[in-house]
């Protein structure tokens, strides 16, 4: 485990370093960065009657299929996934590789999402009873990357309001729907068609 203060390579689990006496601690971050970040947050809509209906082997063999075709549509546009969690996809547009128009790429991106799901969807809609579809959240703006010490060694992560902001939109997002915050809106409405939405109430916002 190496020491955040003098880079001293130390043993695993160790409380102080063996070099120069700093004492690790949880949550402290090292190597971090305040980057200008596109985040798409995309959720499956369909979900629970799929796990209703469908034996949990049979519904880990579609998620990995459809969450499969949505990763390489991310690599297409030059972002990454960040993670998979259950149902949803965090992907990041800016990160590791920023461009100017990240944006767009993330609009992109979410279009080509939502259009191979619902071409996927007519496979699923007799066992499942509905089709299958995504709404999405995206979000632009500042995030801080960078390692975190933990008492097991480091982790990557990236965090900063601009993440929860992406997943309280598309949670505010109907099957089908792509809703984008301010910013990303700004730097992509040359391109696109939007409608303004009325003000809603989302948690802390």
């Amino acid at each position: 485990m190496k020491c955040p203060k003098c880079q001293f390579e130390n043993p695993e689990g160790a409380k102080f370093c063996n070099e120069c006496g700093h004492k690790f601690g949880e949550g402290l971050a090292i190597e971090g960065e305040r980057k200008q970040v596109t985040v798409l947050f995309s959720d499956l809509s369909g979900y629970t009657a799929l796990s209703e209906r469908l034996d949990p082997e049979e519904v880990k063999n579609i998620i990995s299929r459809i969450f499969g075709e949505i990763a390489q549509v991310v690599v297409k546009y030059d972002g990454s996934v960040e993670k998979v969690i259950g149902d949803a996809v965090v992907a990041f547009f800016g990160v590791p590789k920023a461009h100017e128009d990240d944006p767009v790429r993330a609009l992109r991106a979410a279009r080509e999402i939502h259009e191979i799901v619902n071409a996927m969807s007519h496979q699923f809609e007799s066992k499942v009873g509905k089709p299958l579809s995504m709404h999405t959240g995206i979000n632009t703006g500042l995030v801080v990357t960078g390692e975190v010490m933990t008492g097991k060694g480091s982790l990557g992560g990236v965090t900063g309001d601009t993440v929860n902001v992406a997943s309280r939109l598309s949670g505010l997002a109907k099957p089908g729907e792509i809703l984008v915050g301010e910013d990303t809106y700004r730097q992509a409405e040359w391109l696109f068609n939007f409608e303004p939405l009325a003000p809603a109430s989302v948690k802390g916002k």
